[in-house]
């Protein structure tokens, strides 16, 4: 038989682990499927410029629709430092870059995001650099093919240009 102290913590232990699937199953967030040929290779470097805070990124990806309406398909997320994965060739994708930062001192995150419409083409292969320090962040887009393998600059694009594709 358990004493009442012991009761008690396996209540409390019972009790954040409840509350942890509840807000996991609740969050929204799901993970990408990636089950398709690793044609994005996303090299990740962030430095919150501060030992008291920690920038974590990640990728949320979206299909897009021939009316270019987007549905949410995961998140991918970028805690290492070069993460493959695959989207739909010949097809959009809207890859949206989230940072958060999150303060230990002052119990303070803030999200900030960069987005791109991307239109990955059969048998190339995109490195994309994504990065954030000291505030600042930049997304950068290189394609690779078996034509070009020097590669060259995809322009970062937003949704409203969907319409013109």
């Amino acid at each position: 038989m358990m004493n009442s102290g012991a009761s008690a913590v396996v209540r409390y232990v019972a009790a954040v682990l409840v509350t942890v699937v509840i807000l996991t199953g609740c969050s929204g967030v799901r993970p990408y499927p990636d089950r398709l040929e690793k044609n994005l290779v996303i090299k990740t470097e962030t430095d919150s410029g501060s030992m008291f805070s920690k920038v974590t990124a990640a990728a949320d990806i979206f299909s897009v629709s021939a009316s270019c309406e987007t549905e949410y398909v995961g998140t991918v997320d970028l805690d290492r430092p070069t993460v493959a994965v695959g989207v739909p060739p010949d097809k959009l994708s809207y890859v949206v870059f989230v940072f958060s930062n999150a303060s230990f001192l002052g119990s303070s995150r803030s999200t900030i995001s960069h987005e791109t419409l991307l239109q990955a083409r059969a048998g190339y292969s995109y490195d994309i650099r994504v990065s954030y320090n000291d505030d600042m962040y930049n997304v950068a887009i290189d394609e690779q093919g078996p034509k070009n393998p020097r590669g060259r600059k995809i322009a970062v694009r937003d949704i409203s240009a969907c319409k013109a594709l």
